[in-house]
């Protein structure tokens, strides 16, 4: 029996460790590709880009740019850059045709800002009523007591009961009836407690803002008809001309000479 001898083939390596080599070789250069155009933040880069790889693959073709598309991300992030730094270097007001008091650029601003702290409970009212109750005059005194002295602005917001009203109703509206509320506290206020009249601004709300919504009888509503009295952090002097008082035709009413 004839044995084959062995033959020798050396140090060789298996075929098919070629063909891997050469599939991550290009994978390589796709990667390499990939992030070279991550890194075009120019139409005019990436087109000359473009016209580099058609060379290389024998490109012949006319002359002009090849049509894409799709735009490289970078080049859209850029614009978007663009707009919005454009966009925040022009002034933030608006053209009006019509001429106001200062021309025609309309300026928006925020203006009287701060907390706002609610002194003291509610003041009732009687129904239909804007006269004050003589329990409500005695939490009034202890209320100007607290404030006296100070400049911060005090609103005084009035409120009134959701209900249809009597044919002797003296008021046109519950708007209305809401104001003279605020108005009657702030008369207290100045008349018999010797506050300031500048330092209040009165607020009507109507039947807007019920505290308790589903109440039916007078005396269930009475928490409805209410003014409150709320203390700001706005100073007068910020937007007074006479912030310590001291003008007597000021403190009357009357406009400075």
């Amino acid at each position: 029996m004839v044995k084959k001898k062995k033959q020798d083939g050396g140090g060789g390596v298996p075929e098919w460790i070629v063909t891997y080599g050469d599939m991550m070789t290009l994978l390589l250069c796709f990667f390499i590709l990939l992030a070279a155009f991550s890194e075009l933040k120019k139409e005019d880069e990436y087109q000359r880009v473009v016209d580099s790889i058609k060379e290389a693959f024998g490109y012949q073709g006319g002359q002009g740019q090849l049509i894409i598309d799709d735009p490289p991300l970078r080049s859209i992030i850029e614009q978007l850059d663009k707009l919005s730094l454009d966009a925040s270097e022009h002034s933030k007001t608006s053209k009006s045709d019509i001429e106001g008091m200062e021309g025609k650029d309309v300026t928006v601003r925020k203006i009287q800002d701060g907390l706002m702290f609610t002194l003291g409970g509610h003041l009732s009212f009687a129904p239909e009523s804007a006269e004050l109750l003589e329990s409500a005059k005695d939490p009034l005194r202890h209320i100007a007591d607290l404030v006296r002295g100070r400049t911060n602005k005090i609103a005084i917001r009035g409120h009134a009961a959701r209900k249809n009203v009597s044919a002797d109703f003296m008021y046109e509206d519950l708007d209305d009836l809401s104001y003279y509320r605020a108005k009657a506290v702030c008369e207290f206020l100045v008349n018999e407690c010797g506050l300031d009249r500048r330092v209040f601004s009165l607020d009507a709300r109507g039947a807007e803002e019920p505290l308790a919504p589903r109440r039916y009888t007078a005396q269930e509503q009475a928490v409805n008809r209410r003014a409150e009295i709320i203390l700001t952090e706005v100073l007068v002097e910020e937007i007074s001309k006479d912030a310590n008082f001291s003008d007597p035709n000021i403190a009357r009413g009357e406009s400075a000479p």
